[in-house]
This record gives structure tokens, sequence and C-alpha cells, in this order.
């Protein structure tokens, strides 16, 4: 019987091929007719947030050392797909004078781990993101704008749980906990351990990190640098 039915309904579509046509027109430009007006107004949300977003990436790049930075949002209309009819690219000017590029051409090392930390800062928080995990993202930084990084950092762990992955020591002061990566070898196996450190363990390493050496001058700017850090002392 199922078999006779559909039998039956390609029979109708093939004798009454014209109303069958008629009717498959009617139904695609219901819903192009559908389509367009949910991607018009998804057109128009985007047009309106895009110059708010803009402002919140910008105001985060600032916080990182980036004060003449420029970030726009570039729409372009295409044919439609799932995502609506907009073709949207981020553009980005690091420096006073620079023409906007596209975020894929643009920043050095340095300047785009700050780029990535302050887009990931905005989106986070927009996204309701509970964990985020940065693998040296401070590559090719250092001085004021890698404890820039650090403190972006703490921030960004006051609504979300941060685990970071580096070598500098500013930035690993600004944590709130501290642990020690080490790898050891012998003639057949690699180890590694993972260490968590107090509070004067930190002082030490941090002393290691920043100067390959934990002589009294070099934890003194240690400690220093983590009370700076941890906000005991400006």
């Amino acid at each position: 019987m199922k078999k006779r039915e559909e039998l039956d309904r390609k029979i109708d579509s093939i004798l009454h091929r014209q109303d069958f046509i008629a009717k498959q027109e009617t139904y695609l430009k219901k819903a192009e007719d559908t389509f367009l007006k949910a991607a018009h107004k998804l057109h128009d949300i985007r047009q309106l947030k895009a110059n708010e977003l803009s402002d919140l990436v910008v105001q985060q790049l600032k916080d990182l050392q980036l004060e003449h930075a420029r970030f726009k949002i570039q729409f372009e209309t295409m044919e439609g797909n799932a995502h609506g009819i907009d073709k949207v690219e981020f553009m980005i000017s690091m420096n006073a004078g620079e023409a906007l590029k596209p975020l894929s051409q643009t920043a050095s090392g340095g300047e785009l781990s700050r780029l990535m930390l302050g887009l990931k800062t905005v989106f986070t928080s927009l996204m309701g993101m509970e964990t985020v995990i940065f693998d040296e993202i401070d590559t090719g930084v250092s001085g004021k704008v890698a404890f820039a990084i650090g403190r972006k950092m703490k921030q960004l762990s006051e609504t979300a749980q941060v685990f970071c992955v580096t070598h500098l020591a500013p930035v690993a002061a600004c944590a709130n906990t501290h642990y020690m990566v080490e790898k050891h070898q012998d003639e057949e196996t690699t180890h590694t351990n993972i260490v968590y450190l107090n509070e004067q363990e930190r002082i030490m390493e941090l002393a290691n990190i920043a100067s390959g050496s934990q002589s009294e001058h070099a934890i003194s700017s240690a400690k220093e640098l983590y009370e700076t850090a941890q906000g005991h002392r400006e």
C-alpha cells in the first residue's frame, strides 16, 4: 500500500506537471521571502552591535599597551546561506597612521598575542565561557607589555577559570596560583612533574624565570614584582 501511494504521487506529479511546478515555485518564493526577512533583520542587528563590539575590543587593546590600535567590522553582502547574507571581516590597525587590514594579514607576533588576548577577553564574557586556556600567548613581548598581559588575564579570571602556560615572570606573578612544570630525562624515559608552589617558592621561581639566578638581588626584585602584581604595593 505504501508503494502504491508513492507511485500514485509520482503519476500525479507527471500528469499535472505544471500545477506541481507552480506549487513548488510558490513554496520556494515563500521560503525565500521568509529567509530574506530573517537575514535582513540579522544584518540590522549585526550592524547595530558592530560599533559596540569595536569599542569593547579597542578598549581591551589600549589596556594591553596598544594605544593607537583601531578595530573595525566590515560587512559585504553575499548570496545567502545558513548564517545570513553578510560576509563579515575583522579589520585591524595596530599603529598610528597604519591602514586597516584584514585580521589574517596583520600584526607581529607580540601584537597578535595581545590582539588575541583582547578578543578572547571580550568574547569570553559575551559567550559565557567558563574556562580559558592560554598557551604562551605572551610570546614576543616583555617588560611593561608582559605585565599588562598578566593583569588582563587576572581581570579575565574574575569571570572565568584561566589556565596560562608562560615563561615570563611578570605574567606568572599575576596569577592566583602557580605551578612549576619540570621535565626530567634519563637514559630511557622522560618524566614531567607539576609542582604546586607556595608564596616563598613562587618568589624563588620568579627570580629564576626573570634572571636565571636566585641571588639576593634577583630574589629581592622578584619579591617586588610579586607584591606589585598581587596588589600589595603600587
